[in-house]
């Protein structure tokens, strides 16, 4: 199975990569293939609400953004790993979200049937975003993509880049997501 990780932070060896990281091993370890996108390094433009996507044509955007949305036409598997930047996901991953309406919009195109979904948010006040990790699940990816969702890591306490690497228990439950891919 291709994965496809898709990290909304715009910072390098940021608390999302290295959770990915983990969780990518434990895929990997399993025989599955992970790519990884930062996001913030790559040119993807927002949804403009144009609607080709309805008539069954493709985005009429062609960036980065296009390789992803193709893959995931295909079938590929995702990782989706966002910081809150004040009180959702970073605009970054939103804007690759958003492009996922141009395959479920799509009566050509559809998610793998066997596609699956798991999701990292990191922020600085644990217990305080609970409610919003529950909307990211179920509204895109269980309502309307209906991919299965192998597991959730909502890493609160994680105030400063890199200190993911001294938290165990988010790196063994992250490792653990990896292996249900």
């Amino acid at each position: 199975m291709e994965i496809l990780a898709l990290i909304g932070s715009p910072h390098k060896n940021s608390n999302c990569e290295i959770i990915v990281d983990e969780i990518a091993k434990g895929a990997e370890e399993n025989g599955h293939t992970v790519t990884k996108y930062i996001i913030h390094d790559l040119d993807v433009a927002p949804c403009s609400g144009c609607e080709l996507c309805n008539k069954g044509k493709d985005c009429r955007y062609e960036d980065d953004g296009t390789e992803i949305i193709d893959k995931l036409a295909n079938g590929a598997s995702v990782i989706l790993a966002s910081p809150i930047y004040f009180g959702q996901m970073t605009a970054q991953a939103k804007t690759i979200v958003d492009r996922f309406y141009s395959i479920f919009n799509n009566p050509e195109k559809s998610f793998g049937e066997d596609a699956k979904a798991a999701i990292v948010l990191t922020h600085a006040f644990t217990g305080s975003y609970d409610s919003y990790l529950q909307l990211t699940i179920t509204q895109p990816f269980q309502n309307n993509l209906q991919m299965e969702l192998v597991g959730t890591i909502d890493a609160g306490d994680l105030k400063m880049p890199g200190e993911a690497k001294e938290r165990e228990d988010i790196l063994k439950e992250a490792y653990e997501i990896g292996k249900n891919f």
